[in-house]
């Protein structure tokens, strides 16, 4: 079945890059040419590259809501999906500068039950190589300690060291920055990073997405010159148990307001940067695929809105 997906891409162009290569990269006629590609391919949603601090291109493209007429527009809040995994790693990180966590800890030390946990370190979760992946999830609410609970009953291990990409790694990572910190994940984002950034439109989806006014909803083509006529539905429970791994909302620009503070070391420290991630090749680092010179490509499938 093919779907209709409404899509952030928030492309950020790292310091390091020379003004005259960054320009090459990006002319006139580039920019325009990826205009022209993103409204050939019927894209949804909001685009925006910035260069050396400065919008080079903020465009949007579609409806946010069909039924109301109201089009996507640079004031779109979208769901993060799995981009979430960013602001997870970041408060993990935090704990690893003020030496309350190390990478190299095996999991055993926070959930022995699990099996084989003494050959997997945190490192490995936050890289996706831990091997650890679970074929079931739970059908009704339950709080975040009902939620880390489920994981560690039901998780799995296979092939550890090779690179698998599993939510479950940043659900458990999640537990255990609350172990050690004795609050809420949710507590931790707003006090660690959403106040200090001062976010206003970036929240959890269960708590302020609805109430947003630039709410986007998302579509599934069935009928491809009707793309609006079925909206794409998920339950609160699907949504809550996705703790620390995709339960956000953003806007385009304050999601690159967060990737920027973390470049210019507003969250952490540049060792820390550097450790996290330490990737030139798109391999998955700290909740990114990472590039040379810290570029960082996120595109956000928004498949799913609370009914």
């Amino acid at each position: 079945m093919k779907r209709r997906f409404i899509i952030l891409i928030s492309l950020v162009l790292g310091l390091s890059l020379s003004a005259g290569s960054v320009q090459a990269a990006l002319k006139a006629a580039t920019v325009t040419k990826i205009a022209q590609q993103l409204k050939k391919q019927h894209f949804t949603g909001t685009v925006l590259i910035v260069r050396n601090g400065h919008t080079v291109l903020q465009r949007s493209y579609g409806y946010a809501n069909f039924a109301k007429l109201q089009r996507n527009s640079a004031a779109s809040t979208y769901q993060l999906a799995s981009v979430q995994k960013v602001f997870t790693a970041v408060l993990f990180m935090q704990l690893v500068e003020t030496g309350k966590v190390q990478l190299n800890t095996p999991l055993s030390q926070y959930y022995p039950q699990i099996k084989h946990s003494n050959q997997i370190t945190l490192r490995q979760m936050l890289d996706m190589n831990s091997g650890l992946f679970t074929t079931t999830e739970p059908q009704k609410m339950l709080s975040d300690r009902q939620l880390i609970k489920f994981a560690v009953k039901y998780v799995q291990v296979k092939q550890i060291g090779q690179h698998n990409y599993e939510p479950v790694n940043y659900l458990l990572l999640t537990g255990i920055i609350e172990q050690i910190t004795g609050q809420s994940y949710q507590h931790l984002v707003q006090k660690r990073l959403l106040q200090p950034l001062k976010l206003h439109h970036t929240g959890f989806v269960l708590d302020g997405f609805k109430q947003e006014t630039h709410a986007a909803l998302a579509y599934q083509t069935k009928i491809t010159f009707l793309p609006y006529l079925f909206r794409v539905h998920t339950t609160r429970v699907a949504v809550k148990r996705k703790l620390g791994t995709g339960n956000m909302y953003s806007t385009a620009s304050e999601l690159f307001r967060l990737e920027q503070a973390i470049q210019q070391g507003r969250l952490l420290k540049p060792a820390s940067i550097a450790t996290l991630f330490n990737a030139t090749d798109g391999s998955y680092r700290g909740g990114l695929c990472n590039y040379r010179h810290f570029l960082l490509v996120m595109v956000l499938k928004m498949v799913t809105s609370l009914i």
